[in-house]
This record gives C-alpha cells, structure tokens and sequence, in this order.
C-alpha cells in the first residue's frame, strides 16, 4: 500500500528557500532498506488513488454509485482491479501492470490480508458515498 503524506506549512516554506536548481529535482522515493517489500512474494498490492482516474483517454467512473474519484487500485495475479468507496470492484484490462507500478511508487505498508488492507484504506464501504480531502 502506498500513503502520499502532505506538506506541511513549515516544509513548503523550506523548499521555497533553496536554490532555482535544487527546486527543480525530483524528490527522492528512497525506501531504507528494512521497510522494503519484495513486490514477487506479494499475493496482491493496492493504493489509494485519491483524484480522478483517466485509462485509455476515459475518466474511470463507478457503474454502482458514479463516483468519479477516490479509487482503490489493485494488482492481483488475475490483474488489475479498481475499487470504489461504495466496495464495487471491477477489473480494468486497459489498466497494465507497467502502468499500475507506474503509478504506485514504492511499497511503505504492508496489510496481512486483502480485509485488512480494505479497512485500513476506508474502502470496506464504511466511507461509501463520501469523499476524502
């Protein structure tokens, strides 16, 4: 599972503070050594995909609820598979396991179970119907 943390006040101001050329590198993904996962041993991956989804040119839209943003993304050994708030869960051909990596970064947490990984993200359909800032 992958959390994005957000900047805080104090960090934005930090970054304002450098050099035209050290505001222009990426930052780094870098995972110590300890926290990282073997991506083959995994039954499964997931992330929170917080915005809208676009594959293939199309803005991913749920067919239960309609919601069009707020996506859990999954890669199983059956493929990819996106799941809404509201716990509908279909898979996405169009979706390739190179674009799903793409857009995970690195593995920072590890669920011991696809339940607990649902719980732990809100997308066992306690949050159904809403959208998280």
């Amino acid at each position: 599972m992958f959390w994005r943390k957000r900047k805080t006040a104090h960090q934005a101001q930090e970054a304002t503070a450098l050099p035209a050329a050290a505001r222009c590198a990426p930052e780094s993904f870098e995972v110590p050594t300890h926290w990282r996962v073997d991506r083959t041993t995994v039954s499964f991956m997931a992330f929170p995909h917080p915005g809208q989804l676009v594959i293939a040119d199309t803005t991913v839209t749920c067919r239960q609820c309609g919601a069009d943003r707020e996506w859990m993304v999954i890669k199983a050994s059956e493929g990819v598979f996106i799941r809404c708030r509201c716990t509908f869960t279909w898979p996405e051909p169009r979706m390739t396991p190179q674009r799903f990596d793409d857009l995970m970064g690195p593995v920072t947490d590890v669920a011991p179970d696809f339940h607990h990984a649902l719980r732990s993200m809100g997308y066992d359909g306690t949050f159904s119907g809403t959208h998280l800032s």
